[in-house]
């Protein structure tokens, strides 16, 4: 019986995650056969009458698939290409304010846009990843500093943390936390949101937990 357990248990640790990473494909495989599913029946109508054997084969779902991958691949392709160039950052920038202002839509736009910037910015002065104390005093998770702030009134330190979960880090929350009450880590953002996505299994060995308490073979005077 003990045997089955560790079998049946090893056998969950090892399909949670092939299971979380097939969700997130099927759903962008997903997104991509919805987006070109136009373009797919188009080019079966077009080779139809010439080709029927091409457009046969077009309308297959393994060429549905490949013409979907390959299509998000030349979108993606193409925004970035569009990024790096003066006419495109405008145009998007054009986009971006559209989007901001749409009722909702500016929202959730905006807050993802913030979530996926501040993943990308090297963990300097204002973005760092932090400790906080959460769900509740004994514990702690990992979080991102997007910014500064002082309490209107006392004048107070604060910090806008920002929390990401597992598996997914962009589904986080937002917490603003007294600067007294953060444990500053060493940790990049790459290794905070590897630490998170993989649920604790990937990333440093290390960490700053307790600040208030002794360290083993530390005296008054070192501390």
């Amino acid at each position: 019986m003990f045997s089955i357990r560790k079998n049946l248990t090893a056998g969950l640790l090892a399909a949670v995650p092939l299971w979380v990473t097939w969700l997130v494909v099927a759903f962008i495989l997903g997104l991509a056969v919805d987006l070109a599913g136009p373009v797919t029946r188009w080019l079966v109508g077009l080779f139809r009458p010439v080709f029927p054997a091409v457009a046969d084969a077009l309308a297959s779902k393994t060429a549905q698939h490949s013409l979907s991958v390959l299509l998000l691949l030349l979108i993606l392709y193409w925004l970035g290409w569009l990024t790096t160039h003066v006419v495109g950052r405008r145009l998007l920038g054009l986009l971006d304010k559209i989007l901001q202002r749409l009722p909702f839509v500016g929202k959730v736009y905006g807050g993802t846009k913030h979530v996926i910037e501040a993943f990308q910015v090297k963990p300097e002065k204002s973005t760092q990843v932090v400790l906080i104390e959460y769900p509740h005093p004994g514990m702690k998770t990992i979080g991102l500093v997007t910014k500064s702030m002082t309490d209107a009134r006392t004048q107070r330190p604060l910090l806008a943390v920002y929390v990401p979960t597992t598996p997914n880090p962009t589904s986080g929350f937002l917490e603003i936390v007294p600067a007294e009450d953060v444990v500053p880590t060493d940790w990049s953002v790459n290794d905070a949101i590897t630490f998170v996505v993989s649920g604790g299994s990937v990333g440093p060995s290390a960490v700053v937990f307790d600040t208030t308490g002794a360290v083993p073979g530390e005296t008054t005077k070192d501390r």
